[in-house]
């Protein structure tokens, strides 16, 4: 079945938004604080008012995050809003005890740690997206506005909501501690650019073949994938074939090449990337 069982869905989202939420609290607590890197979102914010009044970035965020959670309740839903919720909690509690458990080393480049934390800001969550989660705070924001508007890029509106912040780092801070938040930002949306596009970027293939109800069939009892089926002429031979046009999904790719290979070995397959899919296309992976 392509489907996945229920226990296997559970079980992926409890590691997800484990590893997520480790991955975030080390990036706020032991990479950005220790290095005084600048940063965009509710962490950004959290970092300039421990810089002004001493006050723990762990419970800042906390409760900067009450009232985005109200906005996500209304747009996004209840489950989102609770798995948000318990990152978001256990995140809080971990940012503020791991720099005690574990003493932080500033590195002596910031730059590298620059690049290193978007890796792994971005790493983190991209496993709490995938869960159905986030880290809360202004990706809250974010996913508001791309729920209501799927043209725009998610990591895109990430970037974006991060510089607005960097204008009031650059007031407490300096110029450098911008210009490294801006390295970190980069690096993060490509992390996110990346793993969508590993397992969940939209591919367009067209299926030149003898045997089109076939292939047509198999993909619709395997993939769930609809597929349009034309006629053709080859421009060569003259002959009369059939061309099926189907959507996947990237990691759907090597079962759909198997698939056709099976069916009909001669068949002539084309793979290509499209930027966005509207209609009724339904996500079979991992997904932001």
């Amino acid at each position: 079945m392509y489907a996945k069982s229920r226990k296997r869905v559970a079980l992926e989202t409890v590691l997800f938004i484990i590893a997520g939420t480790i991955l975030q609290s080390v990036f706020v607590s032991l990479l950005l604080k220790p290095n005084e890197i600048g940063s965009g979102g509710i962490v950004g914010i959290t970092l300039i008012t421990n810089e002004l009044f001493g006050t723990p970035i762990g419970l800042t965020q906390l409760v900067l995050n009450i009232p985005l959670f109200l906005l996500g309740l209304k747009y996004l839903g209840r489950r989102f809003i609770l798995m948000t919720g318990i990152v978001v909690v256990l995140s809080s509690i971990l940012i503020d005890s791991l720099p005690v458990l574990i003493p932080p080393t500033p590195l002596d480049d910031p730059l590298v740690a620059s690049v290193f934390s978007g890796i792994v800001s971005g790493l983190g969550l991209a496993l709490l997206l995938f869960a159905g989660a986030s880290t809360g705070g202004l990706d809250i924001l974010g996913k508001v506005i791309y729920m209501n508007n799927r043209n725009l890029s998610l990591p895109k509106i990430f970037l974006t909501q991060d510089i607005i912040v960097y204008v009031l780092v650059f007031i407490v801070f300096d110029i450098k501690a911008v210009m490294y938040a801006l390295v970190l930002s980069f690096v993060r949306s490509r992390t996110l650019l990346t793993i969508h596009k590993f397992f969940a970027a939209q591919k367009q293939c067209f299926i030149i073949c003898q045997k089109a109800d076939e292939i047509n069939l198999v993909i619709k009892q395997n993939l769930k994938r609809g597929v349009t089926i034309m006629d053709a002429t080859g421009g060569y031979s003259n002959d009369s074939k059939k061309m099926l046009y189907v959507v996947v999904q990237n990691n759907e790719i090597p079962r759909l090449r198997q698939i056709v290979s099976e069916i009909d070995s001669e068949a002539f397959v084309t793979v290509s990337e499209i930027d966005s899919v509207v209609g009724n296309f339904k996500e079979h992976s991992y997904t932001l």
